[in-house]
């Protein structure tokens, strides 16, 4: 009786690992497809993506020298209120 609990057990596990292998097989297959997906997209899209990098780029520098002309001009009123007070 001892052995025959042993194999309903040893089968069920065998059967769980082989629904694992099979889950797993078709999650493997559907990220495949995706990445697949994925790169036809970047192909396609290779030169709108380089001019949105490209674009992004130059809005951080002209957005830099806005800032640094912008606390260039809170520094000068600065001055203009310390001598407005005097």
């Amino acid at each position: 009786m001892n052995t025959l609990g042993w194999q309903i057990g040893a089968f069920l596990i065998g059967a769980s690992a082989l629904i694992i292998a099979i889950y797993i097989g078709k999650l493997l297959n559907t990220t495949n497809k995706v990445v697949e997906k994925v790169y036809k997209i970047i192909d396609y899209n290779e030169r709108h993506i380089h001019e949105t990098i490209e674009n992004v780029a130059s809005i951080t520098t002209y957005t830099e020298e806005i800032v640094s002309m912008l606390s260039k001009i809170t520094s000068i009123t600065k001055v203009f209120r310390f001598v407005k007070r005097r």
